[in-house]
């Protein structure tokens, strides 16, 4: 594998350059096999890295000092400059385990600014030298040793901190990416190790669930961890385990109380789902959601009168009535399917529960007009269904409207069950207050 040194130069003791300079770059020089040797100086100490590049001989050494004079004191103009070294060994095709920074000589804020550029870079190895030390605080003529450390406690910690905020704001897929692969975390200390596979389940039991793969969801398995408590707010719950089980588990299309209660959870869930869109700014992706659940509030209370929206029997007496009021006002029919049942929209539901006497049946159908900001029917104009472009506007107030609206509707439909159960289908919202959602 290719391998590359950087190491930050100082002046040292400049009555004694080769002793206390050229003698310890040399011997980290030599301590390795290297492609390229990267000398970081000042403008001071450009002079000591020129002549050191001619002792090393050949075109293994590069030179590159600070930018201007008066640098090496400036910890953020030192860490652009050797920021900028690192990432063109990266792009020269130098992996970052086979970059190894030394930071022994220069100023304090050379060799704070390489150690900050290492980490930046996920470098896996530092060196500095140690040994005996003269009355000057200096190590010793001869006496150096080259010590090796990682940054590794580092490294790992600032990429746990990104994947914790990923999911905190609800980017699983992003804080998945982070950890799921075993190289990103080769050399991490086993305590931050040993976590990850479960931080990997807790996040694809995460993403499952936000992208409705409710089945996935149940079937993943997170132990709890003792390690990284500040993961603890963020680990699922038993009710969120229990939540997305219930989803998971299937109900006969010809069971219509049970397919009534398993849509009530879908509509909360969506519900949910959607508010996190709006706190994300997907408004298309919330406007679609907030029309499917309007749609399923309908379907739930069709099937507690016993009848199937996508089913529905020609002879049933409520049907016979509502497609006879359709023909004569001349509004569209009821659909129909090759085995002779009929089908009806969102819109034919409302209608059908208000011949059965539902008590939701007035408040379905008004619920377009009440909306003054934005219609949930406007979803058929969507650019992701019908239209050819957004509906969902640059503003979140109409959404947010809507979902209000939206959530009276359920719990006049499920009551104190739906309050509950919205509750715990909120629970993966983590950046948005527990008090007030919307």
């Amino acid at each position: 594998m290719s391998r590359a040194l950087l190491l930050t130069v100082g002046t040292g003791d400049m009555s004694r350059l080769e002793e206390s300079l050229f003698a310890p770059l040399r011997k980290s020089i030599e301590q390795g096999e290297w492609e390229r040797v990267v000398l970081l100086p000042s403008l001071v100490t450009e002079q000591y890295a020129a002549e050191l590049k001619v002792r090393c001989g050949g075109d293994l050494v590069h030179v590159q000092p600070l930018p201007a004079a008066g640098l090496e004191d400036d910890a953020d103009a030192c860490f652009a400059h050797f920021d900028q070294a690192i990432g063109a060994l990266r792009d020269d095709g130098f992996p970052t385990a086979d970059i190894v920074a030394d930071f022994t000589r220069g100023t304090k804020a050379m060799s704070a600014a390489l150690v900050l550029a290492a980490v930046r870079h996920d470098l896996s190895t530092l060196r500095y030298i140690i040994g005996p030390r003269d009355n000057r605080g200096m190590v010793r003529s001869g006496m150096e040793q080259i010590f090796e450390i990682s940054p590794a406690i580092a490294t790992a910690r600032k990429r746990l901190d990104a994947a914790f905020q990923f999911t905190r704001h609800g980017n699983f897929a992003g804080a998945l990416a982070l950890l799921d692969n075993d190289s990103k975390i080769n050399g991490w200390p086993s305590a931050l190790a040993n976590a990850v596979p479960a931080l990997r389940s807790v996040l694809r039991f995460y993403a499952a669930w936000d992208r409705l793969d409710y089945r996935t969801a149940a079937a993943v398995a997170y132990p709890v961890i003792a390690s990284l408590p500040e993961w603890h707010v963020l680990w699922p719950t038993p009710a969120m385990a229990m939540w997305t089980a219930r989803l998971a588990a299937p109900a006969a299309l010809e069971d219509f109380p049970a397919m009534a209660a398993r849509l009530r959870l879908l509509a909360c869930d969506l519900h949910a789902n959607g508010e996190r869109r709006i706190r994300d700014r997907h408004f298309e992706d919330a406007v679609l959601r907030g029309y499917r659940v309007l749609e399923l509030v309908g379907q739930i209370r069709l099937f507690g009168h016993g009848l199937d929206s996508g089913h529905l029997p020609p002879d049933q007496p409520a049907v016979q009535k509502l497609s006879a009021k359709l023909a004569k006002a001349g509004s569209v029919e009821l659909g129909m399917r090759p085995d002779g049942s009929l089908t009806a929209a969102r819109e034919q539901v409302a209608r059908l529960l208000k011949v059965l006497g539902d008590p939701l049946a007035s408040d379905l159908l008004k619920f377009d007009e009440q909306r003054t900001l934005l219609k949930v029917s406007a979803r058929n104009k969507s650019v992701l269904i019908h239209g050819f472009q957004a509906v969902g506007q640059d503003d979140d107030a109409p959404l947010r409207e809507l979902y209000r609206a939206l959530e009276a509707l359920l719990i006049m439909d499920g009551g104190d069950v739906t309050r509950n159960d919205l509750l715990i289908a909120r629970q993966m919202a983590f950046s948005i207050s527990p008090v007030s959602v919307l």
